[in-house]
């Protein structure tokens, strides 16, 4: 069987599988007008071109990022008086299948574009001389970074969801239901093996260690500090491409799920010690926001260059209270829950640049501030110049990261030592030793997963953390603090619904993304 492909079409499983599933937008389909890969996929120029394109679907999932991080946990509401019925659903943590936002198809158009990519770099490598052994490692290990991200976003949201992890068209492998890993010929699979494949296997384990075990192997193939065009990269660029300490950052943090935790602390050494990531300065912390990135404190993000291109996402849609700007407030802050947890009794009021950036009253109105703001007083962007950045992976991650692993290695020193250094990064007074219960592993504990909600606040990351500082801790913490922000009369049966840790997941229908 012969198939005309173009760049963005991954496999014949993606032809095979649209037809048993009529599942169309889980992949990337060609337009008629693409360029055909007979003529592509001849040079360096072209797989850094391709590379480029695997983040832009990726870039377009940032408003979903938001609601399934953000919407579902203790520090987010809905800010409409009478509240968009799909967007409420994440708020009062009642998904139904039906809703469009639980739509992962974006996150399967990148990963159709990552395969694409490691099927093809080393055949380029043939073609062009001046790509090296460590070139084509480095093009590889980025699509297998990746689509490792992908996968982590949707292993920690969904309960069942398909795994495609084949790198060539002529075979497809996978993890069947007994969690173990297969490899079979495209075409000698029959319609019942290959909808088989789109579950997800009940050995959740072994799924995890198939993202961890690709997010070391792109680690070894990532050289430090690459410069992906063989040219000195613009900002956008830097930033908005994986990286060595990305990988190391993602493999520690996957570590601590899985209680790998002094290989975590290793992990976090890399990133911390390397001389472009840092915990930079209060005083350019808002720039990841307001200026697209920041030196030092950037690691991984989806940027938008709204001059010329008019690149845009949907966070001041989501956050702003400004009609006339685009905005349909559909989620603000729980004010009860951030004030108390941007109050630090050691510290003068407003010393933490973080309450001062995060959110903020406008207009009567408490809104998330880090995509409408311009700087962290009152200036916001233009209407519907939606092109704050989004932050994946920050360099702070590696300091907190190092904390919660330390912490777990019984190393309390260590752990107090590197939250004292976020804290005075941001502005605020250093904790004592002697005058705090740094030993008291509880306390240490909330202190570091505090600092997490500080740092991160409206980035997608509070619902996931609640779920690892539930697991690491042995208890249900997430139930009890997300049925807080509701009203007294409701959080009963809030609760009583998230102590079901299957009702932590959203369902998905995906015949219904046709």
């Amino acid at each position: 069987m012969k198939v005309r492909k173009s760049i963005t079409i991954t496999s014949m499983l993606t032809l095979m599988s649209l037809c048993i599933i009529s599942c169309k937008d889980f992949f990337d389909l060609a337009p008629t007008d693409t360029i055909k890969e007979e003529n592509f996929y001849k040079n360096r120029e072209d797989l850094n071109a391709s590379a480029i394109g695997m983040y832009e679907a990726l870039a377009q999932e940032t408003h979903k990022f938001l609601l399934w991080g953000d919407a579902r946990a203790d520090m987010v509401t809905t800010g409409q008086a009478e509240p968009d019925p799909y967007i409420n659903e994440f708020v009062v943590n009642n998904v139904t299948s039906n809703n469009p936002y639980t739509n992962y198809a974006g996150l399967y158009r990148t990963i159709a574009r990552c395969n694409r990519q490691m099927e093809k770099v080393y055949d380029v490598q043939k073609l062009d001389s001046k790509i090296d052994n460590r070139d084509a490692g480095a093009f590889y290990g980025e699509a297998l970074l990746l689509r490792a991200i992908c996968y982590y976003e949707l292993v920690r949201t969904y309960d069942k969801f398909p795994i495609i992890t084949s790198d060539y068209a002529e075979t497809i492998t996978y993890v069947d239901a007994d969690g173990q890993t297969a490899t079979k010929p495209t075409l000698s699979l029959t319609p019942e093996q290959i909808s088989a494949i789109y579950r997800m296997p009940k050995n959740q384990q072994e799924v995890w260690k198939l993202i961890y075990n690709d997010v070391l192997a792109a680690l070894g193939m990532l050289p430090v500090n690459y410069r992906w065009n063989d040219q000195s990269l613009s900002a956008k660029e830097r930033y908005g491409r994986v990286s060595q300490p990305l990988a190391a950052t993602l493999a520690a943090e996957i570590a601590i799920w899985l209680g790998e935790y002094q290989t975590a602390s290793s992990l976090c050494d890399l990133p911390i010690k390397n001389s472009n990531q840092s915990l930079g300065t209060a005083g350019t912390w808002f720039n990841q926001f307001s200026a697209g990135y920041a030196s030092g404190h950037s690691m991984f993000l989806m940027g938008y260059q709204y001059e010329n291109s008019f690149e845009t996402n949907r966070l001041q849609e989501f956050t702003s209270s400004v009609r006339k700007d685009g905005g349909k407030y559909y989620l603000k802050p729980v004010s009860s829950v951030v004030n108390a947890l941007f109050t630090d009794n050691v510290s003068l009021t407003d010393a933490d640049i973080r309450a001062q950036a995060s959110y903020k009253t406008v207009n009567g109105d408490t809104v998330i501030w880090k995509y409408i703001g311009l700087d962290n007083v009152l200036s916001m962007r233009a209407g519907y110049q939606s092109n704050a950045s989004w932050s994946v992976i920050r360099s702070a991650d590696a300091w907190l990261l190092k904390a919660i692993a330390d912490l777990q290695l019984n190393n309390y020193a260590s752990a107090f030592n590197f939250i004292n250094m976020v804290r005075t990064a941001r502005g605020l007074v250093i904790l004592d030793k002697a005058t705090f219960n740094y030993t008291d592993k509880v306390v240490m504990d909330k202190l570091i997963f505090d600092e997490r909600a500080r740092e991160f606040a409206f980035e997608g990351r509070r619902w996931y953390d609640l779920m690892l500082q539930s697991k690491l801790n042995g208890k249900n913490i997430l139930a009890d603090a997300v049925a807080l922000k509701y009203p007294l009369k409701d959080r009963t049966s809030i609760r009583t619904r998230l102590m079901d840790e299957k009702n932590w997941y959203i369902p998905v229908n995906p015949k219904l993304w046709e």
